[in-house]
């Protein structure tokens, strides 16, 4: 059976987001090391809520510059009208049955 692991940024001081609910903050000084590299290895999915995935700028850029290079599956109550662009290790699915689906 596969490990579902929960994970969020949080800076040292408790920052998660700012009060218009953007995280630039966090990323300014981020740059990936040893560590993530080996989450990357690691992981087989993520699954993410619609809100954290739109936080993005561009959702097309997921495909060019998200960490995480692999299946992508976003929860929500209704799926984007244009699909975001995806690349042979990026997928892209809208699951809108519930966390349990997106799981399985």
């Amino acid at each position: 059976m596969a490990k579902v692991y929960f994970g969020m940024i949080v800076s040292l001081d408790g920052f998660v987001n700012d009060r218009d609910g953007k995280i630039r903050s966090l990323y300014e000084s981020y740059k990936p090391h040893a560590t993530t590299h080996e989450a990357d290895k690691n992981t087989g999915a993520v699954v993410m809520g619609r809100n954290s995935f739109e936080m993005a700028e561009d959702t097309d850029g997921y495909a060019d510059h998200y960490e995480f290079q692999l299946p992508l599956f976003v929860l929500t109550h209704t799926p984007p009208a244009k699909h975001p662009k995806e690349n042979d290790k990026l997928t892209i699915t809208f699951i809108t049955e519930g966390i349990e689906e997106a799981i399985r």
